[in-house]
């Protein structure tokens, strides 16, 4: 039967439509940017998107449902924020290039409405690979949209290889990152010469020396991206303990160090960041790491995925790092384990025999599919994506997602008493 979807006639209900199509009518809505600047829900809106899309794939057959309602209720939500702006000029470029050259000015110029009108022509006219070529080298090092541009190019390849999501997906983020163009990691721009860079020169244990070095600053005021990382950029401390290191280990080597510190702040620190901090600890650098042909030197994505790491370790650490660490032995089952406290989520993973590694995966991806948090769907399929990369060390990232998972089942039960309903 023919209805309408915010005001675009369609010929099947929600329901009715196949996953790409559901994500595809999902995206049509969230690719219109809002008159007023985003909350943590509309900047993560695209993102939350491309992450639900990635899961599904992984979600058990009985929990599909729900999990394509979460994909429903993004649309829902964003739909209901505020007024969209008005639709971009019709302007007209040559080439791809020509109209990505004035979108970057636009950007750095902070001119907004040049901003939409670039990014809707080059979102409407690049495939999914395009935008990671085009931009990466502008976005990468930015801080505005609380440094989640390098995410969204990540993603739309790996989500939206036959054009699922729409490129114009891009029009959101890029308004969020020309409101701030001046919020940029610029210290390795400066500091060295990326292209002297000696790949290979010392082995990358002296990069996770470096990020284990991380001095504690505490929050510089806010635990917002920005803060964060700006102070390890101002006090010179990203340059004092990655310049050398970045530029002379090996980048895959450097790579799974990066996001093997990551995942252990995500399993040693305390709770409390771990939704919000240590989250972003691991997926932040991740999609920058996966940029890193794009790069002007696959080095500066060793340099900005590293300064993430410590940006985050500088202001929320309170443990050091240690890579020897690993959790008692399980006192439950797996599918117990993972509906009771973090601790027991994160032993009983990292404990399991690989052969049971599927199943996990599937567990994992299914409770992050159905449940409302967009950070918690991010960080799961980013663990998966790690543990598929850095295959030695699977239970490392199954792990810290598991502890995730255990930090929400407290955090949901203490809401659910909160508002009064039974725990």
């Amino acid at each position: 039967m023919n209805f309408n979807l915010y005001g675009r006639a369609m010929t099947a209900t929600w329901d009715d439509l196949s996953d790409m199509q559901l994500v595809a009518a999902a995206a049509d809505v969230v690719r219109h940017p809002r008159v007023h600047p985003a909350d943590s829900f509309v900047l993560h809106a695209p993102l939350e998107l491309a992450a639900r899309a990635a899961l599904l794939p992984y979600v058990s057959p009985a929990a599909r449902a729900e999990a394509r309602r979460q994909i429903t209720a993004v649309a829902d939500t964003y739909e209901h924020f505020g007024p969209a702006i008005s639709p971009p000029r019709d302007l007209a470029w040559d080439s791809l290039e020509e109209a990505t050259g004035v979108l970057v000015t636009a950007l750095r110029a902070g001119d907004l409405d040049d901003v939409d009108a670039a990014a809707a022509w080059v979102g409407r006219r690049a495939t999914s690979a395009d935008l990671p070529r085009l931009l990466t080298a502008e976005i990468a090092p930015s801080l505005a949209a609380a440094a989640h541009g390098s995410i969204f190019l990540a993603q739309m390849p790996r989500v939206a290889p036959r054009g699922e999501l729409t490129g114009e997906l891009l029009r959101p983020l890029a308004r969020e990152l020309g409101r701030h163009p001046e919020w940029r990691l610029t210290w390795f721009d400066h500091a060295v010469e990326r292209t002297d860079a000696d790949p290979g020169a010392v082995p990358a244990e002296a990069l996770f020396e470096a990020l284990a070095a991380t001095p504690r600053l505490g929050v510089p005021g806010s635990s917002f991206i920005y803060p964060l990382m700006s102070q390890v950029e101002r006090r010179g401390v990203a340059a004092d303990l990655l310049s050398s290191p970045t530029r002379r280990v090996a980048f895959d080597e450097g790579a799974r160090v990066i996001l093997r510190a990551a995942a252990w702040s995500m399993l040693q620190e305390p709770a409390e960041h771990a939704p919000y901090g240590w989250s972003h600890c691991l997926t932040m650098p991740q999609a920058v790491l996966s940029l890193a042909s794009w790069c002007a030197h696959p080095s500066e994505a060793l340099a900005i995925a590293a300064t993430y790491v410590v940006g985050f370790r500088a202001a929320l650490a309170a443990e050091p790092l240690d890579p020897s660490w690993a959790p008692p032995p399980p006192r439950l089952d797996i599918s117990g384990a993972l509906t009771e406290d973090p601790a027991s989520a994160a032993g009983a993973v990292w404990h399991a025999p690989r052969s049971t590694y599927r199943e996990i995966t599937s567990d994992l991806a299914t409770r992050a599919a159905i449940h409302h948090d967009a950070h918690l769907a991010k960080y799961t399929i980013a663990c998966l994506d790690a543990a598929a990369w850095d295959a030695s060390f699977a239970h490392l990232y199954l792990a810290a997602a598991a502890r995730l998972h255990g930090v929400w089942v407290e955090l949901d039960a203490a809401t659910r008493v909160t508002a009064g309903a039974p725990a």
